[in-house]
């Protein structure tokens, strides 16, 4: 299991727990690029964690914009899926301080959600960033 977490300055995080790919490749795109995951919030008075499905490319763009932003400290990355169960909003201000905005969605399409932000500083988004890295070193985006 390979893991990525946006960590807050007041104790809020996200963590994704990637499980594993979902199936054995067939040659197509999407059947084969399914992952596993467990999402796992703190944001003020609320905590919890549910179950999805990212593509590995998705993540992809995750760690690429939040590169640009950890260089930059200025613009924003974001983050959605293709079944709608997460999606982040991180924006740099310029100064070192980045703001994360995000919904979740405990089952795709029909489930609960949680609109959560918190802020961190540009030094935290390093790991993270990392942290991608190795999740796609080991469940690399098949072609």
């Amino acid at each position: 299991m390979q893991s990525v977490v946006f960590s807050g300055d007041g104790g809020e995080h996200l963590r994704i727990d990637v499980l594993g790919y979902e199936r054995a490749p067939v040659g197509e795109y999407f059947d084969d690029n399914w992952l596993s995951v467990q999402v796992t919030i703190k944001a003020g008075g609320f905590s919890g964690s549910f179950s999805a499905s990212f593509l590995t490319g998705e993540l992809e763009t995750l760690r690429q914009g939040s590169l640009s932003l950890y260089e930059s400290l200025t613009g924003h990355a974001k983050f959605e899926t293709l079944e709608g169960q997460l999606s982040l909003d991180l924006v740099g201000d310029g100064h070192g301080h980045i703001r994360l905005t995000g919904s979740a969605e405990d089952r795709a399409g029909l489930g609960n959600t949680l609109a959560f932000a918190f802020t961190f500083d540009q030094t935290q988004l390093q790991s993270t960033v990392q942290g991608l890295a190795r999740v796609l070193d080991t469940f690399p985006v098949r072609t």
